[in-house]
């Protein structure tokens, strides 16, 4: 009988030989595979920081990386930075017009793989208008707001739209939002006062709280309109009686009184004064 150690050797002699045979062929065919491109995951393996960019606030760039990167990792010797990378304009176009400040993208989106966080307004203010020019024309009207810059307000980071009482607290009502405010507000031009008629009359108490409460307590037709019926399209506005009622007397009785609230009180609540 065979010695059973003879038999160990010489079986493991041949599976040793077996291995350095598939080595050798493996390596003599490791030039005739293809190349397969890398995965996202194994893309972020050395590009890290690239991948949790993407991932935490990548917003419309959060993509595989091959979508933009379609050459893999070309590095040749003469070529510049932008023939290795995508353009931006591969995809954007010129989003932004084609001033010449507005076509160098990195400029204003420092990090093109957190294209809206990594906005830096500093850079960014001088350039507001170009694409904000409705803002900027109201702006262009004398008031408080048109004497501050953009980054006053909207400081945080680009799309940070402030509350009214981050700076003005609650000047006559109580806040509710600064859609309320501006309704009253428009925001960029202060200097005006306009409102619709689906304004309530709540907000007007603020600094019009006698007229608010003969409304308020008011038993006749005045006491069911809201102020914005009367005030019409502008804060100030003071409207005479005759808009709404013509001349509901004879001009001989007209002609003894100044005015209708000589009869008929204040127009909060129609009552008459003593």
């Amino acid at each position: 009988m065979i010695n059973r150690s003879i038999l160990k050797i010489a079986l493991t002699a041949f599976i040793f030989s077996l291995s350095l045979s598939a080595v050798a062929l493996a390596q003599e065919d490791v030039f005739t595979q293809p190349i397969e491109p890398f995965s996202t995951l194994e893309c972020a393996r050395c590009h890290e920081q690239v991948f949790t960019d993407l991932r935490d606030q990548g917003g419309a760039h959060k993509m595989v990386c091959r979508d933009c990167h379609d050459t893999f990792h070309n590095f040749k010797r003469g070529l510049s930075l932008e023939e290795r990378l995508p353009s931006c304009q591969d995809c954007h176009e010129q989003p932004h017009g084609d001033d010449e400040a507005m076509l160098d993208c990195l400029n204003c989106h420092n990090n093109a793989h957190a294209p809206v966080a990594s906005l830096n307004i500093d850079q960014l203010e001088p350039l507001c208008a170009t694409c904000h020019s409705d803002p900027a024309e109201e702006l262009a009207q004398p008031s408080a707001h048109a004497d501050m810059g953009c980054n006053d307000c909207h400081q945080e980071k680009h799309g940070y739209l402030p509350t009214c009482i981050e700076c003005h607290e609650e000047p006559h009502s109580t806040f509710e939002s600064s859609t309320s405010c501006m309704q009253c507000h428009p925001v960029h031009n202060v200097s005006i006062m306009l409102y619709s008629d689906d304004i309530p009359n709540q907000p007007c108490a603020g600094c019009h709280s006698e007229a608010f409460e003969k409304l308020e307590k008011g038993h006749l037709a005045h006491s069911e309109l809201s102020c914005t019926f009367c005030h019409a399209n502008e804060h100030g506005n003071v409207p005479s009686c005759e808009e709404c009622h013509d001349t509901p007397h004879n001009l001989e009785m007209l002609a003894e009184f100044d005015q209708c609230s000589a009869c008929h009180g204040s127009p909060h609540d129609l009552m008459p004064g003593e």
